[in-house]
C-alpha cells in the first residue's frame, strides 16, 4: 500500500499517474482537503508481482505532504507521500 512506484500527478481537476504498471487519467474535485475522483480510460496490462491497487481510487484526503486514498466504497486502501 503505497510503497512501490506507484503515483498521481493533480492540476487543475485533472488527474494523471501511475498504479506502477497501468496509467491512470481522470478528474477530481476538491472540497476542502478532500478530493473525490472520476477516472477515465487507462490502460490495462497485466502486472505480474505488481499490486495495482491505485486503480480503485475513489476519493482521498490530503494532509500535508500525505495523501490518504479511499475506494469508492469508502475503505482506506493506502498512502501517498509527496514527493518534491
Amino acid at each position: 500500500m503505497g510503497a512501490g512506484t506507484e503515483h498521481l500527478a493533480l492540476l487543475d481537476g485533472e488527474v494523471r499517474g501511475s498504479d506502477g504498471c497501468n496509467g491512470i487519467l481522470g478528474t477530481y474535485t476538491t472540497e476542502g482537503g478532500h478530493l473525490t475522483f472520476s477516472l477515465g480510460i487507462g490502460t490495462l496490462k497485466a502486472c505480474l508481482g505488481v499490486d495495482t491497487w491505485l486503480r480503485a481510487i475513489g476519493s482521498a484526503d490530503i494532509a500535508g505532504d500525505t495523501m490518504t486514498v479511499f475506494d469508492r466504497r469508502g475503505a482506506q486502501i493506502g498512502i501517498l507521500t509527496r514527493k518534491v
